[in-house]
Formats: structure tokens, C-alpha cells, sequence
């Protein structure tokens, strides 16, 4: 959020002409002020805009180096789907800038590009994230879960074994992403399927991502998913997946 430095001979009314401020938000957003009618030099004035948050910038993150070197996975496969995420990070600025500059007095359920824009933003947010996800819980030694997500599991779907049945069937019917998620509404882990990438369950925390889009292992292995489901299972980083486990059950 942009700051303003207060000057001999600035006051609010000054502030609010200068960034084109609204003065409820600018209240809102210094309540370290006693006073926005008695601005002192010297005084910090933070300066609202939706470019902090809802128009905010992504940087694509990177990639773990150690997902080069996994078995059953090319470097070429890795670094094509990488691109993919690359290029939703981008699409998400370039869609962002646009939004921000958009009159929104013609927005329209029916066709508007405002309209298009957000249905457009959310659809690559999501794939963004679930790519992140994607990756960051690639490049481990597989085997079986452990410790508290290992508990859980068993707790929830009986055994590790048919868990690992059910996430497998559901990462065959699905069209683009396998998740297990945790579900704080009712405090259980889920497997499901998205066909869409704008239809992720409400309130699902994701614990384990598995990208089922042909584009995540076509070069590697034609239209063979049940052998790509196989290297991935084989290459499940599940200290990540615990870490993201703790992290929620923490807050």
C-alpha cells in the first residue's frame, strides 16, 4: 500500500485531492491516526488502492530443481507443463491490469467484457494455484504417507490402502485435477475430481494435487494416464503434504 510522507502545509483535504482518495477508506486504513483533520509533518498517511489486493500482481514461483531428475518423468515433460503455469501467472496480470482500468457500468450477465474478464481471471487464478500445488508436492520419494496425514487417512477411508484406490480411480474419471483436500465444515479428508477448473469445492483445503490434463504427461506417456498416475505416485513429496496438513489444522 502506498504511503505519503505528511508536508508543512498538507491536510487531508489536500491528500484526498492529490490520490483521489476516498475519505472513509482513508480512514479506515490509518487508524494509527488520531486525528485525519490534524495531520501533523511528519505524519504517515497509508493510501488505499485495489491494485494491493484485488488487481495484485503474481510471480510465478519456482521450480524445484529436483523434479528434473525424477523417475519416470522427463525434464521435457516438467519444463513444458512449467510453461503452462508460466503462462497463467501472466494471463492473470495481463487480465488483472485490464479489469482495473474497465468501466464496470456496463457489467452484464448475459455477455459484458467485464463479465468475461472476471469468469476469465478465476479460471486461471485456479489453474494457477492447483499447478502450484501440482508441483510443490512432485519431486519426493513417494511410498506412503506417514505420521498425522497417514492417521487421518486411515481414520477416514478405512486403510491407506483404499485410500490410495479411490484416489486413483477418482484421478482416472476426472477431466483435469485429483485433489485430497480437508474439509473444515465437517473435519474429513475427501478425494474428488474436477472436470472444470472453475469448479473447486468450497472450502476444501487441498493436501494432494495431481494434474490428470493430458498436457502433464503426454510427451512422457501418450494417453497412458494409469502409467502417469503410477510415476506419480511413485514421486509424492509427502513432507510437503504433512506441512500443508499441520499448517491447517494450526489456524
Amino acid at each position: 500500500m502506498p504511503r505519503h510522507v505528511i508536508k508543512p502545509g498538507e491536510t487531508i483535504k489536500t491528500i484526498v485531492k492529490k490520490y483521489q482518495a476516498n475519505l472513509n477508506n482513508l480512514a479506515i486504513a490509518n487508524t494509527h491516526l488520531e486525528n485525519l483533520e490534524n495531520l501533523s509533518p511528519g505524519d504517515i498517511i497509508y493510501i488505499p488502492d485495489a491494485a494491493d489486493g484485488t488487481y495484485n500482481l503474481l510471480e510465478v514461483k519456482t521450480l524445484k530443481s529436483s523434479l528434473l531428475t525424477m523417475m519416470g518423468f522427463s525434464a521435457r515433460q516438467i519444463q513444458e507443463h512449467y510453461k503452462l503455469y508460466q503462462g497463467y501467472v501472466n494471463k492473470i496480470n495481463e487480465i488483472r491490469m485490464t479489469l482495473q482500468a474497465l468501466e464496470t457500468k456496463n457489467a452484464n450477465p448475459i455477455y459484458s467484457e467485464y463479465r468475461s474478464l472476471k469468469i476469465s481471471e478465476l479460471k486461471a487464478v485456479n489453474n494457477c494455484k492447483l499447478h502450484e500445488y501440482y508441483f510443490e508436492n512432485l519431486g519426493g520419494r513417494g511410498g506412503s504417507a506417514t505420521g498425522s496425514v497417514l492417521e487421518t487417512i486411515v481414520r477416514d477411508f478405512g486403510s491407506y490402502e483404499y485410500w490410495e484406490k479411490d484416489f486413483r480411480a477418482t484421478s482416472v474419471m476426472a477431466g483435469s485435477w485429483a485433489l485430497l483436500g480437508y474439509d473444515p465444515d465437517d473435519g474429513h479428508l475427501h478425494n474428488y475430481g474436477l472436470d472444470e477448473e472453475t469448479a473447486v469445492p468450497v472450502r476444501l483445503e487441498p493436501l494432494l494435487v495431481l494434474d490428470v490434463a493430458e498436457h502433464a504427461y503426454f510427451l512422457d506417456y501418450g494417453t497412458n494416464r494409469a502409467s502417469y498416475i503410477d510415476a506419480f505416485a511413485r514421486n509424492i513429496d509427502w513432507t510437503v503434504v504433512k506441512a500443508r496438513f499441520s499448517s491447517i489444522r494450526a489456524t
